[in-house]
């Protein structure tokens, strides 16, 4: 349930804020009129506007990098890992050691 709720998350909440935030500077920064301090107001909140949707922009994708990062290195320990298993079950070891080497992996892989 909870990784079914950051999917929905990261791909609808995120990206309709991000535009949303996004709109909202553009339309205050298309809103300028003569220098004064409303106008300058109205500047410094169109330009944090922009700020905040790149940032959630940046992080957004820095959490799709991180994750397919994670997900090569699973896949390169569990080949490493299926490996070794293949020289210990060739190797005379009793098979009770085996399968408690195995839970233990298996614990620390969902853990």
């Amino acid at each position: 349930m909870n990784s079914r709720r950051g999917v929905v998350i990261y791909r609808c909440v995120l990206p309709a804020l991000v535009l949303g935030s996004v709109g909202l500077g553009f339309f205050w920064l298309s809103m300028q009129r003569p220098p004064s301090w409303l106008a300058s107001l109205e500047l410094a909140t169109g330009a944090l506007c922009c700020c905040i949707a790149g940032w959630v922009a940046g992080s957004t994708w820095t959490k799709a990098c991180w994750t397919s990062a994670m997900e090569r290195q699973v896949r390169t320990w569990r080949r490493i890992v299926d490996t070794m298993f293949g020289w210990i079950e060739e190797a005379p070891v009793p098979a009770d050691s085996i399968h408690v080497l195995k839970r233990s992996l298996d614990k620390v892989m969902l853990g």
